[in-house]
């Protein structure tokens, strides 16, 4: 398994926490977040040189990227090793985390936190949960926290809620809304009755009947509305990052001569088809029942493929002891710099964050 390590720059490096972050996709490779969201790094206007990135995590935090599940960027993994459930995913990590702690005895104790994108709304609950159950006594940190930035994480009340962002949004008109409305109610269905394989075909289609049915120049960059889709399938040009670490010198110095580079590795991403539907809500029941851990849901409003509205309803619709209290809860202002940057709604350990003007990727924007 591949990793990058960028050290906390500030002063208190020495008892900074460790911060874990994990790209979705499934099978996309968390370079995609190191280069182009949070990274000490970003890429001069020549797309070749480097800059120090000023609003990086690691400004106060010892920033940890891992290419995972295995066979995921410059993770290696034959075929017949690839990850097809959470559980398998999960238990991948804990043995990389004793294994890094190891290596690195300095960052044992520390505060830890795991964060992430997209598909992570499925790996970070699973991880979480393995980390404060399963492996509890294996690992040497302080886990205080998870956050999921636009993740899926709850397929059966998340797809419902593309009809609803569409429409609030002018994405779509009045009659296409009320036949996706029956559409997505169809979805529902399939997804309880775990005929997966259908249950997925029929919800894409709805997604996909707001995009225009063209996967190949979708009507807006699914990740950013103001947007178009400039380069598909991911909307952005990222060959900047592929044209360097495709570099056999650059190989060579990260350790991994001999592997090939992919932003999103596709086997990855079919071994857990079957995983999509997976609603990880009951691990964050768990997870929730631990006042000390904390848990924030964020999600940027431009975003439409994993949009807020359905990381709203998933949070509001996960079983805890506050539930009511949640789905009650008023919304308040999250500002920076003196300004509303957002709406946050919180309770006790559990936090839902509107990020205005943010898409898919919040920390680029």
């Amino acid at each position: 398994m591949f990793y990058w390590w960028f050290e906390s720059r500030s002063a208190t490096k020495d008892t900074d926490p460790v911060v874990l972050w994990l790209t979705g996709g499934p099978g996309c490779a968390s370079e995609i977040a190191l280069f182009y969201e949070n990274g000490p790094y970003q890429f001069e206007a020549d797309g070749k040189t480097l800059k120090s990135n000023p609003y990086s995590w690691n400004s106060n935090a010892n920033l940890l990227y891992v290419d995972q599940p295995v066979g995921t960027g410059f993770s290696h993994a034959g075929l017949s090793h690839l990850n097809t459930n959470e559980e398998e995913i999960a238990d991948n990590m804990a043995l990389f985390m004793q294994k890094f702690l190891a290596k690195y005895p300095q960052l044992e104790g520390r505060d830890f936190y795991i964060t992430g994108e997209s598909y992570a709304g499925h790996y970070i609950p699973a991880i979480s949960h393995n980390f404060l159950f399963k492996n509890k006594d294996n690992l040497k940190i302080n886990f205080k926290g998870m956050a999921i930035g636009n993740g899926l994480v709850d397929p059966y009340n998340q797809y419902p809620e593309y009809d609803n962002f569409a429409k609030e949004n002018k994405l779509i008109g009045e009659g296409q809304y009320l036949v996706l409305k029956g559409a997505f109610k169809a979805c529902q269905l399939l997804i309880k009755t775990g005929v997966w394989p259908v249950a997925l075909e029929e919800c894409q289609i709805g997604v996909q009947s707001i995009l225009g049915f063209n996967p190949v120049q979708p009507a807006f960059n699914v990740y950013d509305i103001r947007e178009p889709c400039g380069t598909p399938p991911l909307c952005y040009d990222m060959s900047p990052a592929d044209n360097l670490l495709a570099q056999e010198s650059i190989k060579d110095i990260l350790g991994v001569k001999g592997r090939s580079w992919a932003e999103c590795t596709s086997s990855v991403h079919t071994a857990l088809l079957g995983d999509w539907m997976t609603n990880l809500s009951p691990k964050v029941s768990d997870i929730l029942e631990n006042k000390d851990f904390d848990t924030l849901v964020y999600s940027g409003d431009k975003d439409f493929i994993c949009n807020w509205r359905g990381g709203e309803k998933w949070t509001n619709e996960v079983e805890w002891a506050n539930k009511e209290s949640f789905q009650k809860c008023e919304y308040a202002d999250w500002n920076v710099s003196g300004k509303a940057a957002g709406a946050l709604k919180s309770v006790d350990n559990l936090k839902f964050l509107r990020v205005f003007d943010a898409g898919h990727m919040v920390p680029m924007n």
